[in-house]
């Protein structure tokens, strides 16, 4: 469900080929969403076989093979919002770090500080990391921001960097 709220979110955005939706989803997401390369393709190939998603031409580079524009469909903007509406409510309130904190007690009390202080500083590198994003987002046209993620985020990493404070490790 992921990949095709993220792909058919950026056509809804504009017509694109596939390496160009890989670039958004590195620039905007960096390592927030784990999208491998192939799958992208894959996710295509089955939204234009499902009708969500159409090529509407062509690009050739010097030297590169021709790539496919993509172009999001009426019934693949329909989709898209029916699979917004999935994810808010079924989704589960989760992250990945809770399956490790389900098992954190079998690592010795120094694992778990180690764990703890490097865990701190790769926040810290991802909270100035988001705030660039947020101070370049305000030139940005409102429809065009991504300031609603960028402050999500933000958010999300800054009450994880709290309740890591309050460990006792």
């Amino acid at each position: 469900m992921k990949i095709e709220i993220t792909i058919l979110g950026l056509l809804m955005e504009e017509n694109l080929y596939g390496y160009e939706i890989k670039k958004k989803i590195v620039e905007r997401l960096e390592d927030y969403v784990d999208i491998k390369f192939g799958s992208i393709y894959y996710a295509i190939k089955k939204a234009v076989d499902n009708g969500w998603v159409k090529r509407v031409g062509t690009e050739k580079d010097s030297g590169n093979p021709e790539r496919y524009i993509y172009e999001i469909m009426p019934n693949g903007k329909k989709h898209y919002k029916k699979l917004l509406k999935q994810y808010f409510d079924k989704t589960l309130i989760h992250f990945d770090i809770d399956i490790v904190l389900m098992f954190i007690n079998y690592l010795s009390e120094e694992q778990k500080k180690q764990y703890v202080e490097q865990r701190t500083a790769a926040l810290k590198d991802k909270l100035e990391a988001i705030k660039k994003k947020i101070e370049g987002e305000k030139s940005q046209p409102g429809e065009q921001s991504y300031r609603e993620i960028f402050t999500y985020l933000e958010h999300h990493l800054k009450a994880e960097m709290n309740w890591l404070k309050s460990l006792n490790w």
